[in-house]
């Protein structure tokens, strides 16, 4: 009798619920459970990547277009693609350390011209594979990036931007007359990137298949954007990630509650800069060609309308802003002979590029005041109406 009585209250423990009451209730045992994938009673599957069937639905799609997409397109297209990928995981470095981190850096430009010299040099000066530069890269700009972090303690918002700024004037003036390095006002050469034989940019046959153009390139930057992706993301469910943000919302109280203040600063400016050091490596693996007037201040400028845009703080966002801001100007070249104050030639009006540039004034004002969140907030919108729906009529 003993034994049956303790058998019958190690049963209720094991089944209680919060409030020490059994759970499920008497009156429901036996009934199906009701789940809504939209909703978690564990933290451990609230904080999964792909916390819910339609976010497994989207991602799939999203994946299967992505390897398709250079079968289905090509020549120019498929060139500013490439380029927009690229650009994709310099605008998540940069959501990092501005919007994560919360430190205004207008320095982006002189950590993506450091990745894409670095390639250079190890390409066609030392003559090694353009895979043994993409890590070298990414070493040389989290270097730079550790000897700018420091600065980053003592200043902040638009002092911290003016300095990061100058550094761009800086490592511009490095690049224009360290001409052993740099090749100086012409720029220098980088060597195409290949695998057995076959050129990723030009393209060829590779294991019997047919790559044309550079198809193969388009997959070698697809797998580091999500890769990027992927590892940022794990990066912000982290402790290391939770350091960032609490430096963000409150530097002071973030040290008062025990936040290494510094480390956490320094460790922003380093991954940052590491993976926009491997942007710019990619960028020049692309064009094969670097000089300094490509990593000017309006290139920061860009990579900041890309992330504000797409959605400051967020791994999405930016990505879609980099999408946006690159396929803009190609997209006012199609309709330039359609609008009368658009034209190609100088002096006959508003070039695509100023036009562009004209748009990305307007739209951040306008995303700073309606939309903080940009283009990812729009998304988030929708998604949360079809989640909630019908209540959110």
């Amino acid at each position: 009798m003993a034994s049956d009585s303790k058998q019958l209250t190690t049963d209720a423990r094991d089944n209680a619920g919060p409030t020490g009451f059994p759970w499920p209730p008497r009156a429901a045992r036996g009934l199906p459970r009701l789940r809504h994938t939209n909703f978690h009673t564990e933290w451990r599957t609230e904080m999964a990547l792909l916390n819910s069937t339609a976010k497994r639905i989207v991602t799939a799609v999203a994946l299967l277009l992505a390897f398709a997409l250079p079968f289905l397109i090509g020549g120019d297209l498929l060139r500013t693609t490439i380029l927009a990928a690229i650009a994709g995981i310099g605008a998540i470095a940069l959501s990092l350390i501005a919007g994560v981190a919360g430190q205004l850096s207008l320095g982006h430009a002189a950590f993506l011209g450091l990745g894409a010299y670095s390639a250079a040099f190890i390409t066609s000066n030392l003559e090694l594979h353009f895979f043994v530069a993409l890590p070298v890269a990414a070493a040389v700009a989290g270097l730079a990036g550790l000897l700018l972090a420091p600065m980053a303690l003592r200043l902040r918002g638009l002092y911290l931007a003016v300095v990061t700024l100058a550094f761009v004037l800086v490592m511009q003036h490095v690049y224009r007359n360290a001409t052993p390095i740099t090749g100086g006002v012409g720029g220098t050469r980088i060597e195409s990137p290949t695998i057995a034989g076959v050129s990723l940019t030009r393209g060829g046959e590779l294991a019997g298949i047919d790559f044309p153009g550079p198809t193969l390139y388009y997959f070698l930057v697809l797998l580091l954007l999500l890769a990027t992706i992927v590892g940022v993301k794990n990066l912000l469910r982290s402790r290391m990630g939770r350091d960032f943000a609490a430096v963000r919302d409150h530097d002071i109280a973030a040290g008062v509650v025990g936040v290494r203040v510094f480390a956490a600063t320094t460790r922003a400016f380093v991954i940052s800069s590491a993976i926009a050091g491997v942007a710019g490596a990619l960028m020049g693996g692309l064009l094969r060609h670097t000089s300094y007037g490509q990593w000017g201040m309006m290139l920061s400028v860009d990579y900041l309308a890309m992330v504000i845009l797409g959605g400051l703080g967020t791994v999405a966002g930016p990505v879609l802003g980099a999408v946006f801001v690159t396929f803009m100007p190609e997209v006012l070249d199609q309709i330039a002979p359609m609008v009368p104050f658009i034209s190609e030639e100088v002096g006959q009006g508003l070039t695509p590029e100023r036009t562009s540039r004209l748009l990305y004034g307007v739209l951040l004002a306008t995303v700073m005041v309606f939309e903080p969140l940009g283009l990812y907030g729009i998304w988030l919108r929708i998604r949360i109406y079809f989640m909630t729906w019908p209540f959110s009529r």
